[in-house]
């Protein structure tokens, strides 16, 4: 009897355990959920805010407990600077930076003013922020425009002033996974013994859809020629780390480690540089790159100026006379 009622006792158990990872992988399954960012419900906005990794937009479902116009976005201004609900995101706006006040034009025109400390920001983490603000508040059936104020004065981003902003002046490439194996082929640039013009390399790589195709080509360039392509050199330095690569309006913001720096030997500056602006650009959409250092702005790499916007520089492109061979397959 007693080893009956102990069999028992070890079913009971067996059965609690896996009672017990059942409703564990339907908690995990519904927390997966939660945080796949649905289309709003009538009435409710899209507050965007960043993903864990502060790289890419998200957003959080809301509606709105005012109504007056004035209310509903200083409403939203809130919401923006609050720590999201889902745990794993992340404020848009920087916690030292403040929104001092806003004004309503005429014409739909919203004035944000914002304090000194927006101009600290990195490249990447300014756009994303910026991207989020206009975003959710050109929901706002009474808002046309968006203009950002540093003080009393017009955002200016590298002597170039940003002006009226609409939601569509911010084109989220980034993606989402999708978890399925894909066979692409990519085009990069490279060099040859002499370092000194760009080479192109077209090659298949295999992406599993959790990658950018920004990050895809970067890396594919980072490796360097391939076993077979003995004619080709590296022209990036091949310890070189990307911290973060998004696109926007047309624009690759682009943040290396300090590796990126140090160019192989015997590669000319300009090669290194537009290896990675020609690469960048044969990408659809992309006509311009920006390239930052562990988040901040470097002057030059060498002799070449990289503080700015980058565009296709075609008059690098070594191409093959009649007769030559690249050694291509």
């Amino acid at each position: 009897m007693k080893k009956f009622s102990d069999r028992l006792k070890k079913i009971l158990i067996v059965a609690l355990n896996i009672f017990c990872a059942l409703v564990f992988v339907a908690c995990s399954e519904e927390k997966v959920k939660q945080i796949v960012d649905p289309e709003p419900l009538p009435g409710q906005v899209k507050v965007y805010c960043l993903n864990s990794t502060a790289d890419s937009l998200q957003w959080e479902n809301i509606y709105l407990e005012k109504k007056e116009l004035n209310k509903k976005i200083d409403e939203l201004c809130t919401l923006l600077k609050s720590a999201p609900k889902e745990q794993t995101y992340i404020s848009a706006i920087p916690e030292n930076v403040k929104i001092n006040s806003f004004e309503i034009g005429d014409d739909g025109q919203l004035i944000l003013n914002f304090s000194n400390e927006y101009l600290n920001m990195d490249s990447i983490t300014e756009v994303l922020c910026r991207a989020s603000v206009v975003k959710t508040l050109s929901q706002l059936e009474e808002i046309e425009y968006i203009e950002f104020n540093i003080g009393e004065e017009p955002l200016i981003l590298r002597d170039m002033p940003i002006g009226l902003m609409t939601d569509e002046d911010f084109i989220d490439n980034s993606g989402n996974g999708t978890g399925l194996n894909q066979s692409i082929k990519v085009t990069v640039y490279l060099t040859d013994e002499n370092g000194k013009m760009l080479k192109e390399s077209s090659s298949k790589v295999t992406i599993d859809g959790t990658k950018n195709m920004e990050e895809t080509v970067l890396n594919t360039l980072i490796s360097g020629p391939m076993t077979n392509q003995n004619n080709l050199r590296a022209t990036v330095n091949p310890k070189t780390v990307i911290n973060k690569v998004r696109s926007y309006d047309g624009i690759c913001y682009v943040d290396l480690d300090e590796n990126f720096l140090s160019k192989p030997e015997n590669v000319s500056d300009v090669v290194a540089v537009y290896s990675v602006v020609n690469t960048l650009c044969e990408l659809p959409g992309i006509t311009k790159v920006r390239i930052t250092v562990n988040g901040s702005d470097r002057k030059s790499l060498g002799k070449i100026p990289i503080n700015d916007f980058m565009s296709l520089r075609p008059e690098l492109i070594e191409t093959e006379k009649a007769g030559e061979s690249t050694g291509k397959s």
